[in-house]
């Protein structure tokens, strides 16, 4: 059901499947539903050690990182509209303080049929060298939001507190892009062709 306000300020209730289709998809619009999102992320690491000529060996760490999250409508109105699943996969390099998305998945769906709404990412390799100290990415955490067809936030997850208090700044990002301590963009990882991209992205959306 809706309320509706009448110009002298009184209220009526009345069934959604009353109004006007128009007016039934804006209501809906306004009312987005109660999400839950689970993440899980799956790791696979393998060690080589390497003997060297001179001095101590040396140890490569791969590891390989798959996400999977779900998305679960827990509320019982209906809501047809269409929504957006936004998953960052962060890593942090060692010997720098920073972040860096290793990647960015974004699938679109709607709750019409199903109740729940299931994707997976890419599989992300990264490779660490040890040799008296580490150098290399690791992978750090996620953040996973799910936007709404006006592009607000209407449910969000993450790994860590850090990632939810700077998620403009992350949303702002594409993959590859490098961040300070702070959050603040420092440019994009080197492509294979060698170029860099340094331009600064404003940052898009609301402030939570």
């Amino acid at each position: 059901k809706v309320v509706l306000r009448e110009a002298d300020g009184t209220e009526i209730q009345v069934s959604l499947n009353t109004l006007s289709e128009r007016d039934r998809k804006y209501a809906i619009l306004q009312t987005p539903p109660r999400i839950e999102i689970n993440v899980s992320a799956n790791t696979d690491r393998d060690n080589k050690g390497l003997s060297m000529n001179r001095g101590p060996g040396a140890q490569i760490q791969k590891e390989t990182v798959v996400v999977e999250v779900e998305i679960n409508k827990s509320s019982s109105q209906p809501y047809e509209a269409p929504l957006r699943a936004e998953l960052y996969m962060i890593g942090r390099p060692e010997q720098k303080d920073g972040y860096v998305i290793l990647d960015k998945t974004t699938t679109r769906f709607q709750f019409a049929d199903e109740s729940k709404h299931a994707f997976t990412s890419d599989a992300v390799s990264l490779q660490q060298l040890e040799m008296g100290q580490q150098k290399g990415v690791e992978y750090s955490g996620y953040l996973v939001v799910v936007r709404d067809k006006s592009r607000d936030v209407v449910a969000m997850k993450c790994s860590k507190l850090d990632y939810e208090k700077n998620a403009e700044a992350i949303m702002a990002g594409e993959k590859g892009t490098m961040y300070d301590g702070d959050f603040e963009p420092m440019g994009k990882v080197q492509d294979k062709q060698g170029k860099q991209d340094t331009k600064r992205k404003p940052f898009p959306g609301r402030r939570f």
